[in-house]
Parts: structure tokens; sequence; C-alpha cells
């Protein structure tokens, strides 16, 4: 009887045999990439917005400007002369257009800009300094958009102040300069991502 019941009692993880052990699942690729898409849909945006404000936008104005650029397209600033020829040859519903761009992709632009700067560099940067290029897209941002108000003031100011001038032409150069260092620091860290992604082995599921 003693018999019996220790083989009745025996573990039933013994009389099974050893268990096979369980593959874990492969890593899925996607769910890395779903940030990184996120952040190239951004970038795309702001690329997009930019190019159609600077490359199409602008550029078209200077038809109705006899030949003049905007002021936002002249990256080494303007003075109060050049402001006051600009008044002269720009067509009232040129300056419209001026004040609606301004409006609308003027502020979705740095706005996008800066977004798209933060999603970047948190994504695919280490380190406390990616603040402050982050904090450079922020300065950006609203220098840009104080400008784009400060060009559509000079431009109807009656009489036109020169050091409302000056002021909007410094936020100018300094918008654009600020420009340049973020899209390079965001150049780079997009082909650094774009070559180590390449060299990264691919994940095969069994």
């Amino acid at each position: 009887m003693s018999k019996r019941r220790k083989r009745a009692g025996r573990n039933p993880a013994e009389q099974q045999g050893p268990q096979p052990r369980r593959r874990l699942p492969a890593p899925n690729p996607s769910e890395h990439s779903s940030p990184r898409m996120l952040v190239y849909a951004l970038l795309t945006v702001s690329v997009f917005i930019g190019l159609y404000l600077h490359v199409y936008a602008l550029p078209q104005l200077t038809y109705f400007a006899d030949g003049l650029t905007m002021p936002d397209a002249r990256i080494t600033g303007y003075s109060a002369a050049d402001i006051t020829a600009l008044r002269e040859a720009l067509q009232d519903d040129a300056a419209g257009q001026l004040n609606f761009l301004h409006k609308t992709a003027g502020i979705i632009f740095p706005v996008a800009l800066f977004l798209a700067t933060w999603a970047t560099l948190g994504l695919l940067a280490r380190g406390r300094w990616r603040w402050a290029v982050i904090i450079g897209a922020a300065v950006f941002a609203v220098l840009d958009i104080a400008e784009n108000f400060l060009i559509d003031r000079i431009l109807v100011q009656q009489p036109l102040e020169k050091a409302l001038v000056s002021t909007a032409s410094a936020l100018t150069t300094l918008s654009w300069a600020l420009l340049m260092v973020i899209g390079v620091v965001v150049v780079v860290f997009i082909l650094r991502d774009i070559v180590l992604a390449a060299r990264r082995p691919s994940h095969q599921s069994p």
C-alpha cells in the first residue's frame, strides 16, 4: 500500500518529463520603426511648408513689387531705404497676400520645424547638449513669428520708424542663421541614423 501511495503521489511534472523551452517571439521591426515614421512625417511637413513659403510663395510676390524681394528672403537684412522702396513698389493685393502668408504658413512652418527638431533629437540623439538645439529651435520659432508681424507693421507704418526696421532686420538675419544651424544638425543625425540602420542586421522571424 505504501509503494502505491508513493507512486500515486509523484509530481506530475516528473511523470511528463522535461518540458521543452519556449522560444521567445522575434522582435517586430515595425515596433521600432514607428517612432521614426512619425519623425520623418514631421520633417516632411516642415520641409514642404518651408519650400512652399520661401521657394514658391514669397518669390512670386516679387512680380508685384517691381522685382524687389520680400524682407523675409533678405538673409543679410535690410534698411529703411529698402523698406521705403518696397512700400512704393508693392501693390495692395500683394501686400495683402504677404500678410496672409505671414499668418498661415509663416506660423505653421516655424512651429512644425520646432516639433520636428524636438522629435528628431529626442529619438536619435543622446546627451544634454541636444536640449540646446531644441531650445534654439524654439527661439527660432519665436523670432520668426515676431519677425513676420514686424514686417507687416513696417510695410504700412506711417511714418516709418528706422528703429523698428532695424529690429525686424536683425530678427530676419538671426532667424535665418538659426534655421541653417538647426537644419545642419537635423540632417546630420538623419544621415547618421540611416547609416546605422543599414549596418544593423535585420531580424528574421523563425
